[in-house]
């Protein structure tokens, strides 16, 4: 499990999981404030490379709560479509538009398909609070494209394999929960948004098979590649780690409170979002915990001086490590990361 670097965790018996239930970030955590001073490390390394914690629930979770207690769906479907739907219009030219009562430059955005900061970067707008009645507004950009939502599809995915912000696509279509969503649902795209490619796992020639067999979780594959080029962490590893940890599966929580994908203890993603990143994330939503580990993995690489003294810090706590050294298991989960990471080297 993902560890902040002031973790002192000392070995455990093997960590079982449980479906996952929305996690509020601690108000005021400060970087290494609030940890456990004891935390348990992750599931036992496995000997061989194609494997999965052994501890990997019969079936992926079928709902979550939501942050006040309501139930969540998840778009998990026997039948997955690996391609996006994208229905997109002939390309327009820039038009104007004339400020009315009650307008903000976010809602003239969302009405138009484009990004809040794209439309105040057109008309030279540095306040994205201040327009007013009668200004005269240039809509960039071409018309919006509109993506389906299909069975396995989650915000999170859909940004990545279209490459715009989440946050973005939040704003465009009005959502106030990121975490339920129709299947069928059409959601809009911002003008010019690329289509993903319609397989995923297309050059990853090594995958384990447990992956394959799970469609949904391969969906995960444009995530992992972004944040991995945005934070300059090799992707191979990260993905490696990620099984290692989860089996990418995304709606599960250990016994000792780690969430998610990375595996990411609560006091942990809360410090990663507010110090490393400083933006509201939600380690529930995939995106953002694969988002997190890859900052996290960036923050221990540059700090320790290697990917294996990395690796150590990630799973039993930088601070344990500095005081005690590598456990045994320590050293079985660098090796087994290193084994599992030759199967998602593309090529």
């Amino acid at each position: 499990m993902a560890l902040s670097p002031s973790i002192d965790a000392s070995p455990s018996h093997r960590t079982r999981f449980r479906t996952l239930k929305r996690l509020r970030r601690p108000s005021g955590t400060q970087p290494g404030a609030g940890i456990p001073s004891e935390s348990g490390p992750g599931p036992e390394p496995d000997s061989e490379p194609d494997s999965e914690p052994d501890s990997e629930p019969d079936s992926e979770p079928d709902s979550m709560s939501g942050p006040t207690g309501g139930r969540r769906r998840r778009l998990i479907g026997a039948a997955l479509a690996a391609a996006l739907v994208l229905v997109t219009a002939a390309p327009a030219a820039a038009e104007d538009y004339v400020v009315k009562p009650g307008d903000s430059l976010s809602v003239v955005a969302r009405d138009h398909g484009v990004a809040t900061a794209e439309l105040a970067s057109a008309n030279g707008i540095s306040d994205l609070h201040l327009i007013r009645i009668g200004q005269v507004l240039t809509i960039p950009r071409a018309e919006p494209s509109y993506y389906e939502i299909r069975p396995g599809d989650s915000l999170g995915i859909i940004a990545a394999r279209a490459g715009v912000p989440i946050g973005e696509l939040i704003e465009l279509n009005g959502i106030t929960n990121p975490n339920l969503i129709r299947i069928g649902q059409k959601l809009t795209l911002p003008g010019g948004a690329a289509a993903a490619p319609s397989n995923p796992s297309a050059g990853y020639n090594s995958l384990p098979g447990r992956l394959r067999a799970n469609p949904q979780r391969l969906q995960l594959i444009p995530s992992f590649e972004r944040w991995a080029a945005h934070y300059g962490v090799a992707p191979d590893l990260l993905m490696a780690m990620a099984y290692r940890e989860s089996g990418w599966q995304t709606g599960i929580v250990s016994n000792k409170g780690a969430v998610g994908v990375g595996q990411l203890m609560p006091a942990t993603s809360a410090w990663i979002a507010t110090t490393l990143i400083k933006a509201d994330l939600d380690p529930t939503v995939p995106d953002d915990n694969i988002r997190m580990s890859a900052r996290l993995m960036q923050w221990l690489i540059g700090y320790t001086g290697s990917e294996d003294a990395a690796m150590a810090a990630y799973y039993q706590g930088q601070g344990s490590v500095a005081a005690r050294g590598l456990f045994d298991d320590t050293r079985a989960y660098i090796d087994n990361v290193g084994q599992i990471r030759r199967l998602f080297a593309k090529g």
